[in-house]
């Protein structure tokens, strides 16, 4: 039904969401015997849109508003050797900066967000074919990023920069400029299932084959086709992430937990419902206990008030591939989460403009797909493109929304931080955005790298 009925979404947005107050105080003003308690009513309904004002007010005029953000550019060495559970240690560490569950009086006081009031974004950027990794991050965090990231990766060079998006007009699409972006979602529900991540892609033969042959990179494939990006064209791949717990995401557990047990075949207790025990009260007054067998071996038995569905909790029945799946969502569930918008943009000058540019990112993320478990795919809520009404208009406003909300480093549906945002846990987020494990082909001559290993003072150095 939902096919048919697609236009009651905008019309709910639009329409009852902002202005529900007003027609039920029509409906009052109708009605004679309410019509003279008016003036109870309309504060009461006033009162609901004055608090969510007042939130907005303090939440992001006031406190967002005075927040201060850096863009850091990251120039990694030609070869990383380090292995990629240190840029997962990274966001864990990222992680734990920006969590922070606000109380009553820092929320309604001081404008703090409920549930992930910092985040994150980590960049990717092809602007004219020359590549750049960005992070950009509170300022108060950014020590906390640096040291994390040194600390693993003592070669990288980390510089304070002015923001890459404004260097193109900030009113795209114009007549000179075009853009066209899209948001990626997990393609499979529940969210607990995870994306194929960094141990996938590591050759199984051990020490039969050198390291170096060993480390599969699907990141250099984005590269390269991010390197071929020629004059007035640009490309951003942005990753904003959000952490949450699980008192901020306790569907997510709740899936989680009902995940394992139905892949462990766990007997499932179910206690019956209000409805189903007066039925069985009713059946008894009427009929009786339950008789089973007959003659003098005859007996009687009241149902039970709860029941167990039928279920083997043996490991040895689960096949191989149900194994896999059970320790892959177990894997996602113990790790760390985030909240987490995925969107790329290609920006270009109209005489410049390729269409075949614009859709890098699918290639890349279909490196992570798998048939058991999950894979990313672009959004249709926010892709800018329509297929019935309005095919003109309805593509302006969500690409001109789209190109402001990367800007931002908004979510997909502000102010909705939840619609269009994966739940992704740290290891997918290290598999997804790292730093390249080694520079070659094409990516050499357009990408920032540091060329020597640095190093110390030598310890008997002369101080004077």
């Amino acid at each position: 039904m939902a096919n048919y009925f697609w236009w009651a979404g905008p019309i709910n947005k639009i329409l009852f969401a902002s202005f529900w107050w007003v027609f039920l105080m029509i409906v009052i003003l109708f009605i004679p015997f309410l019509r003279v308690w008016w003036w109870v009513f309309f504060p009461l309904f006033l009162s609901v849109e004055l608090k969510k004002l007042y939130l907005w007010w303090i939440r992001w005029d006031f406190s967002y508003g005075k927040k201060k953000w850096v863009v850091l550019e990251v120039v990694p060495p030609k070869e990383v050797l380090v292995p990629l559970k240190a840029m997962e240690d990274v966001y864990t560490v990222m992680w734990g900066v920006n969590f922070n569950q606000a109380n009553w009086r820092e929320q309604w006081c001081e404008g703090d967000l409920p549930d992930a009031p910092g985040w994150t974004s980590w960049e990717i950027a092809s602007i004219e074919g020359k590549l750049h990794f960005y992070i950009r991050v509170l300022a108060q965090a950014k020590t906390s990023l640096e040291t994390s990231l040194y600390s693993h990766y003592p070669e990288l060079e980390i510089t304070e920069v002015p923001d890459y998006t404004k260097n193109v007009p900030q009113n795209i699409p114009n007549k000179e400029w075009d853009v066209y972006g899209e948001d990626f979602v997990l393609g499979r529900k529940p969210e607990v299932y995870p994306i194929r991540t960094y141990e996938k892609f590591f050759e199984p033969q051990g020490e039969r084959i050198s390291a170096e042959e060993k480390r599969i990179d699907p990141l250099s494939s984005l590269l390269e086709l991010m390197s071929k990006l020629g004059p007035g064209e640009q490309f951003w791949l942005q990753f904003t992430t959000m952490s949450v717990a699980e008192n901020d995401e306790p569907n997510f557990y709740r899936e989680a937990n009902k995940e394992i047990s139905k892949l462990t075949k766990r007997p499932i207790k179910h206690t019956k419902t209000f409805a189903e025990e007066l039925n069985e009260m009713m059946y008894h007054l009427v009929m009786g206990p339950k008789k089973e067998g007959s003659g003098e071996k005859a007996t009687y038995k009241w149902t039970e008030s709860t029941k167990t569905e039928a279920g083997e909790d043996k490991e040895l029945l689960l096949s191989p591939g149900e194994r896999e799946i059970l320790t892959e969502v177990e894997g996602k569930v113990k790790r760390p989460i985030f909240r987490t918008n995925i969107r790329g943009v290609y920006v270009a000058k109209r005489e410049n403009y390729n269409s075949a540019h614009r859709t890098l990112t699918r290639s890349y993320f279909a490196h992570f797909q798998t048939n058991n478990l999950n894979f990313l795919r672009f959004s249709t809520t926010t892709r800018p493109k329509t297929h019935y009404f309005f095919r003109t208009s309805i593509p302006f406003i969500r690409t001109r929304r789209q190109f402001r909300n990367y800007i931002l480093r908004f979510p997909p549906l502000f102010p909705n931080r939840r619609g269009e945002c994966p739940i992704l846990n740290t290891e997918e987020m290290a598999t997804l955005y790292h730093f390249p494990l080694k520079i070659t082909g094409l990516v050499a001559p357009t990408m920032a790298r540091v060329e020597s290993k640095k190093g110390g003072p030598p310890p008997n150095l002369p101080t004077e």
